[in-house]
């Protein structure tokens, strides 16, 4: 691995990107080896189709990025800002990235942490952030009220903040941590005690859920539980279900966690894992709403969770707000296999004229959805906006050849769903660059303002930057800029918002190649 200098040249390192492209382009062995070995797209494959790829300049940029141990150019930007700022800065820099809930932010502390050490010292609440109990014990023998006064740039209680450290993944500082928050406890910190979250001013999150909804970290999370954090804090089971991992979760169910009124088996649904919705199943919570069959429908769960529910006592009868039954769902959104398991269980119900048009559609069944446009060409017309907006749905869960058949069938590209957004708002918002240009390819409108009073890249914006975005999401949010550039959206129609490492990578390197 090369290494930087104490105080790197940002413009040195782009000059280096641009002859190393150079060198690349005009077939040099060394530097196709270099894009062969330091690019992910291009590892493992053979040097002559390397060779032929028409890599651009963000591409050179990522070589000498991941050459010098970052992940993409703009970390290696930030880095060599952050070797040129004051200490301040750095601070202000590594506190962003410690409260960040993304992996590789989380490394890029602990490297920043274990270049700077210091970054960590002076006040006393920063000894919560990386576990040393050293300093945390004098802080509590010098101020016993340190225990419960908050702190910090979130006005944090010092057992939040140790509970919300991000290096409680770090082997190096996961026991410290654990001993931190021990010690917190038996000098009297509040397990139940709450802070706001600047984001969310207005909803006060728990202690416990720091641990079981942020860190995921069932160790933290059993150590508040058996300290007598209560599980029923409104917040922890809900976000306890975005992890991989479902042993949060079962620790806040073992600890007597009601999954009544969380809305947990919603949010399990949001991802393409049938254990954590087990789990939440197993209370006997699977009718508390009664809509979890048309959720798992609309965010094209598998026929084994449809079962699953079912098994549960979910009463597949219940009709949605539009009046829908699941089994019609499913057969809207051309899931025939969920229908059949529906029927199997006494839950069908005819479909309209309208409805099985649809309906073949969304199988992608062209030509028996063009046998229905021969009977009446107005069909399409004559839909209704509940069933307009299908296709939005179809697009945000990436049923692409569903979503073609429609398009090619003369389907509205503007039809608006969930926060009025249209189909090309939710492929961007997923990530799906496939999707993105199929769309624009047919005539979406990157323009049109959604719900929130902005357009298709003030969506790529929020989403190439948001932590989590369920399941299935590609997060190919650097495709998407591809595809909206390739369309012909102008670079500096970008420039006044902000983007993932990738998706800024590829804008930088456009910009350079036009200077």
């Amino acid at each position: 691995m090369s290494r930087l200098p104490a105080s790197p040249d940002l413009d040195h390192l782009r000059k280096q990107a641009k002859r190393l492209l150079r060198a690349f382009r005009a077939g040099d062995g060394e530097a196709i080896a270099r894009f062969r070995s330091s690019l992910p797209a291009a590892q493992d494959r053979p040097t002559a189709l390397v060779a032929a790829q028409p890599y651009r300049l963000h591409d050179a940029q990522s070589v000498i990025a991941r050459e010098h141990g970052f992940r993409s150019w703009l970390e290696l930007k930030r880095h060599v800002d952050w070797c040129r700022s004051s200490e301040a800065e750095r601070r202000t820099r590594w506190l962003e990235l410690m409260f960040s809930e993304r992996a590789r932010e989380r490394a890029l502390s602990r490297r920043m942490l274990e270049a700077e050490p210091g970054l960590a010292l002076g006040a006393p609440w920063l000894a919560c952030l990386t576990g040393d109990t050293g300093r945390l014990e004098a802080a509590l023998d010098a101020d016993a009220d340190f225990a419960n006064r908050p702190v910090g740039p979130y006005t944090m209680p010092p057992l939040a903040l140790v509970a919300n450290s991000q290096l409680i993944w770090e082997p190096a500082f996961a026991t410290g941590l654990l001993a931190s928050a021990g010690l917190l406890i038996s000098r009297g910190a509040d397990v139940n005690g709450r802070w706001t979250d600047p984001r969310y001013p207005g909803d006060p999150l728990s202690v416990l859920y720091c641990a079981a909804g942020r860190t995921h970290h069932p160790g933290m999370t059993q150590l508040l539980l058996e300290a007598g954090a209560d599980p029923d804090d409104n917040e922890s089971l809900y976000h306890a279900m975005e992890s991989p991992d479902p042993t949060c979760a079962r620790l806040l169910l073992d600890a007597g966690a009601k999954v009544a009124g969380t809305n947990a088996i919603g949010r399990a649904l949001d991802y393409d894992r049938i254990d954590g919705l087990q789990l939440l199943l197993a209370q006997g919570s699977a009718n508390e709403k009664g809509y979890w069959l048309h959720h798992a429908i609309r965010r094209g769960r598998s026929k084994a969770h449809i079962a699953a529910l079912i098994a549960a006592g979910v009463d597949d009868g219940n009709a949605d707000r539009r009046g829908r039954s699941a089994h019609k769902l499913a057969r809207l959104f051309g899931r025939d296999d969920i229908a059949e398991l529906l029927a199997q269980a006494g839950a069908e119900e005819p479909l309209s004229t309208a409805e099985a048009f649809v309906a073949a559609c969304s199988r992608a069944d062209e030509a028996a959805a063009r046998a229905f446009l021969l009977d009446d060409p107005g069909l399409i017309a004559g839909l209704d906006e509940s069933l307009l907006t299908i296709l939005p749905q179809l697009a945000a869960i990436g049923r692409t050849e569903a979503v073609r058949t429609m398009l090619a069938l003369g389907w509205p590209r503007e039809v608006k769903t969930a926060w009025q957004a249209t189909a090309l708002n939710l492929a961007i918002f997923a990530g799906d660059a496939v999707m993105t240009r199929l769309l624009l390819e047919n005539g979406a409108d990157w323009q049109t303002r959604h719900g929130y009073g902005d357009n298709a890249l003030g969506t790529l914006s929020f989403a190439s930057q948001a932590d989590d975005l369920g399941e299935p999401a590609p997060g190919d949010h650097a495709g998407c800029a591809r595809a909206l550039l390739d369309h012909g959206v102008p670079l500096e129609r970008f420039k006044p918002y902000g983007f993932s490492d990738d998706v800024q990578d590829l804008l930088d390197g456009e910009a350079a190649e036009e200077a």
